[in-house]
């Protein structure tokens, strides 16, 4: 079987005539964050769609990698399963639903990189908000109680629902509203695991039905998944050292992060 990066992809999409190092890099370094961000710290792998989209074009960028977020997500169930809140995530999927609708609208009425730009903003004003408010509780933050309003929680799922379908980046909206509802690193890993398999597992006949995923993505997926096993197991690893303190730090500000470039870049 002939490598892919020697000219089987060249003829999709937006597709690089050549594989250089550097979209190799790229590819290999997103690829690589979104097993880290399976297990452990799921903010991180939207940092990897827009280096994906930028280098190969979004519909070749989604394709490639939805199957791989689907074996990511197995390797997360397989660690983290038993430590999911359903209860978390029965109350999100209303607003999930309600974004995937809200979103299939604003694609008629918006382009693209405005509809993230305005995502953007709702991101970085709600981290804001429980950025304020953890400032203003000072060292007693950690007793801050769980979000109850059944108004934050369907935003908060309406939010995830949009980011999913229109920027690939739920990881944004899921972390906020789960260090929201103040859960242990656990729970929030096993409750993200199986909250993304189930998204992952709903696009699946959404992009191959459009045509994204092809013979040539998967056999490029059979060659990158050693890459993307790789990010899960030093995940397993990086997880075991962390606090919780330094986990929801590093996870807001992630989350700031992915906030500042879909209102840069859209």
């Amino acid at each position: 079987m002939t490598p892919p990066f020697e000219g089987g992809l060249e003829t999709m999409g937006n597709m690089p005539e050549t594989w250089t190092p550097l979209v190799l890099v790229i590819v290999i370094t997103a690829v690589f964050l979104y097993g880290f961000s399976k297990t452990a710290m799921p903010v991180a792998g939207v940092l990897a769609g827009p280096l994906l989209a930028a280098t190969l074009g979004a519909t070749v960028a989604s394709g490639l990698m939805v199957p791989l977020l689907v074996l990511g997500d197995l390797f997360a169930l397989a660690r983290y399963r038993q430590h999911a809140d359903w209860g978390l995530i029965r109350r999100l999927v209303p607003g999930v639903l309600l974004g995937f609708a809200v979103t299939a609208v604003l694609f008629r009425l918006l382009p693209v990189s405005v509809l993230g730009r305005i995502i953007g903003v709702l991101i970085l004003a709600s981290l804001a908000l429980e950025m304020w408010r953890r400032r203003a509780e000072g060292d007693n933050h950690r007793d801050l109680e769980p979000m109850t309003s059944k108004a934050g929680i369907a935003f908060f799922g309406t939010l995830a629902g949009m980011t999913t379908m229109a920027a690939n980046a739920g990881g944004t909206a899921m972390t906020l509203y789960l260090v929201k509802m103040r859960v242990s690193m656990l729970a929030f890993m096993g409750t993200s695991a199986w909250f993304f398999f189930v998204l992952n597992l709903i696009k699946i006949p959404i992009i191959g039905g459009l045509g994204f995923i092809t013979r040539d993505t998967l056999v490029t997926d059979l060659w990158l998944a050693p890459v993307l096993v790789v990010g899960v197991f030093v995940g397993i690893a990086v997880f075991k050292r962390m606090n919780e303190r330094v986990f929801t730090a590093v996870a807001l500000g992630l989350s700031g992060v992915a906030a500042l470039w879909l209102i840069i870049h859209g």
